[in-house]
């Protein structure tokens, strides 16, 4: 492998490079020739997880950009099967020489490529002739997979779907935990980052959807108590009811010593209920 990849200033003189490319594209480009899985030839295998993992991007992102440089750009070719890439102008660049040790590296590694198409893709911008004649040839060599390699194909496809779904549930639990936020904020607008962060998760352990989240900011809404943080997070895991017949009404399930209650009480919260329940029940038991 070698220890530098050469990049020729025309590169920013380039009018699809300076004109057609986002700083998105370009950073991508300069990564495809330099990173560290690149060959003499141009053509190397890599994943668009890895592509992802170096550049800081989602994987959606990568998949986004190559799609761009293949099919508007035409500057790659990428085999999603072999998941190996070919760099279009490689050959223009940086096969200009050659002589016996850069002859048997570039067969070496030409023996390594899959999918054979991407060396005739490659070969077109060879100015050598020795060199591009060695490519020319090994078009056509049936190439030689193992067992083995197929395996390990098939296991990084299964790692890069997994990587993709998990990537989706996040940004989907990302966006989920931003609407709760939204509506707390919005119904609540003096509570701090901590209480609202002690709201979410309440709410988060419910496991119920957004309309349980609003139905409960309502009645505490119409509670008008002192207390609206600490109401509605108990409005949330005791799962508080509106009345049928006044709004301000709830129906909390409070649990005594004495027995369980389900019932429909008026402007009262579960700790008066309590203690009228216990004050009613003084010298009847002695």
């Amino acid at each position: 492998m070698a220890l530098y990849r050469q990049i020729f200033i025309e590169f920013w003189k380039d009018p699809k490079v300076t004109e057609e490319m986002s700083a998105e594209d370009r950073y991508t480009l300069l990564y495809l020739l330099t990173n560290p899985h690149t060959t003499q030839i141009g053509i190397y295998q890599i994943t668009k997880r890895q592509i992802a993992f170096d550049l800081g991007y989602s994987t959606e992102s990568v998949g986004a950009i190559l799609e761009r440089f293949e099919k508007l750009l035409g500057l790659i070719k990428y085999n999603r099967e072999t998941r190996e890439i070919a760099i279009k102008n490689w050959g223009k660049y940086n096969l200009k020489r050659g002589g016996k040790p850069v002859l048997d590296c570039i067969k070496g590694e030409l023996a390594k490529v899959k999918d054979k198409t991407l060396i005739e893709y490659v070969a077109k911008s060879i100015p050598n002739e020795s060199i591009k004649e060695l490519f020319l040839r090994n078009v056509n060599v049936t190439p030689t997979w193992s067992g083995q390699e197929e395996e390990q194909e098939e296991e990084q496809e299964q790692e890069e779907e997994q990587e993709q779904q998990q990537e989706k549930e996040q940004q989907q639990e990302k966006e989920e935990r931003n609407v709760v936020v939204d509506e707390i904020k919005k119904a609540f607008n003096s509570f701090d980052d901590k209480t609202i962060k002690s709201i979410e998760d309440s709410f988060k352990k419910k496991g119920k959807d957004i309309n349980y989240l609003l139905e409960k900011i309502d009645i505490t809404k119409k509670a008008n108590t002192n207390n609206a943080a600490g109401y509605l997070i108990s409005a949330i895991t005791n799962d508080y009811k509106s009345s049928i017949n006044n709004a301000k009404c709830f129906i909390p399930q409070v649990k005594t010593r004495y027995h369980n209650i389900n019932q429909t009480f008026m402007n009262y919260d579960p700790d008066e209920l309590e203690r009228l329940l216990r004050e009613s029940q003084k010298g009847k038991f002695q």
